[in-house]
């Protein structure tokens, strides 16, 4: 059997190198704040609708909760042992529900702490009050329009948490965060605290927050949000520039080359 050119493998490989999607990763943490609404592109984040009272009965105006602007709105969930996909949070089913102009495949929750005023976290109860929130979608195209349980797909939930020295670190069900800023935002920093990016695997033009199972077992779902933002990964991790996979091209072509100045025997 022939052997394989060693440049050509070489050239091969790092094709593939480019075509290669990514790994999942675990959750960052950010010790800081988001970067400004302001700094991104124009139309990179929509901020959705709040629809107040959508599912189960919610406390705030439609402007509480669509703004980002440090004020909240919240729900009283049950506390279910089972968490929030279980058998008693089916029977009595609440959502804080936000509509998008058009689906995307990523949120960010901004928070609105009420029990967490900075410092290190070192109990289970803050560390489940600042990670509080189970997240749901739905496409407005089923039939229902998102009015009922059925339609709903069961997202991320955080279950648990050991402390770190930076803070907690959390265990998922479903999809776990892709990023935590523990900093909250740069708009109104610890009021956010623990502001929390999520990235799922299809896209939704509906999507809503309810107690987490951590927060049901400490018996504090009550999720209060700033406001809920949507956008598409991909508009986060800009394709490089041509001219990046121009020099990298570049560089498996000078890889190709030098194996051809020094052939080794064979075809």
């Amino acid at each position: 059997m022939a052997l394989r050119h060693p440049a050509r493998s070489a050239l091969a490989a790092g094709a593939l190198l480019l075509l290669a999607a990514s790994p999942a990763a675990a959750t960052v943490y950010v010790s800081g704040t988001t970067a400004p609404l302001s700094s991104y592109a124009p139309g990179t984040f929509d901020l959705g609708t709040h629809l107040p009272g959508y599912i189960g009965p919610t406390v705030g105006s439609s402007s509480e909760g669509t703004n980002l602007d440090g004020n909240r709105v919240y729900m009283f969930d049950i506390n279910d042992p089972g968490g929030p996909n279980g058998t008693a949070g089916t029977a009595s089913f609440n959502l804080l529900v936000w509509q998008f102009a058009a689906p995307k495949d990523s949120v960010r929750l901004y928070t609105h702490q009420d029990h967490y005023f900075g410092g290190p976290i070192t109990d289970p109860f803050t560390a489940a009050e600042v990670l509080e929130y189970s997240v749901w979608g739905c496409n407005s195209s089923l039939a229902g329009g998102c009015t009922v349980q059925a339609n709903w797909t069961y997202l991320s939930d955080p279950t648990g948490s050991v402390i770190g020295p930076d803070g907690p670190v959390y265990t998922f069900a479903g999809t776990a965060a892709a990023t935590v800023y523990r900093g909250g935002s740069a708009e109104f920093g610890l009021v956010n605290a623990y502001t929390q990016d999520y990235t799922f695997a299809s896209s939704y033009d509906f999507y809503a927050i309810r107690g987490s199972t951590q927060a049901m077992l400490q018996f504090t779902a009550d999720p209060e949000l700033d406001a809920m933002v949507a956008f598409n990964a991909v508009d986060m991790n800009p394709v490089p520039e041509p001219s990046t996979y121009a020099l990298m091209l570049l560089g498996l072509l000078g890889v190709y080359g030098a194996g051809r100045r020094g052939r080794w025997p064979g075809p």
